[in-house]
């Protein structure tokens, strides 16, 4: 495969699949919610399920930019593992992180689609577990994201709200 293909390689094609599945996962999770719930947590140890989709949303940029493609979110650290929780007023607005999920999301897609099995087999360039190969950091990405949908999803429930899936 070249650089102008657009199926991806059968190597990231299932990864691909799980990125597009999160992408209705989340969708689905924020459809109804109030704005109070958006930046609720279940707990006060708990992330909010706007921080959660802000933090989605900088974790595939972070993908991007180990993929070497230029991807910024805007926010800084944000969203970054481990930050602390900020006041609410210092958050984008659900409408502002539902635009930059989009945009990094078909930009996410987009160079997936591009990748050959060539480019996957290269050596990792971030250290991450059990990662050897960038299809292996794809994969992990892939991982780490629906790790943060089930999180959603829960706290969604938690609130009182459906299901997102079965």
């Amino acid at each position: 495969m070249n650089s102008t293909t657009t199926a991806p390689s059968p190597v990231v094609a299932p990864i691909a699949a799980i990125f597009k599945t999160n992408d209705g996962l989340i969708a689905k999770a924020l459809d109804g919610l109030s704005p109070a719930d958006l930046q609720s947590p279940l707990t006060s140890k708990n992330n909010s399920i706007l921080w959660l989709a802000g933090h989605v949303t900088e974790t595939r940029a972070s993908l991007l930019r180990s993929l070497g493609e230029p991807a910024d979110t805007g926010w800084g650290k944000l969203f970054s593992r481990g930050a602390a929780l900020e006041e609410v007023g210092r958050y984008p607005s659900i409408d502002e992180i539902h635009s930059v999920s989009d945009r990094i999301g078909r930009q996410l897609h987009a160079k997936l689609d591009a990748l050959d099995d060539s480019q996957l087999a290269k050596p990792a360039n971030i250290t991450l577990p059990n990662t050897k190969t960038i299809a292996d950091q794809i994969a992990f990405f892939s991982f780490h994201e629906s790790y943060h949908v089930g999180q959603v999803a829960y706290v969604r429930k938690g609130l009182g709200y459906s299901q997102i899936a079965g």
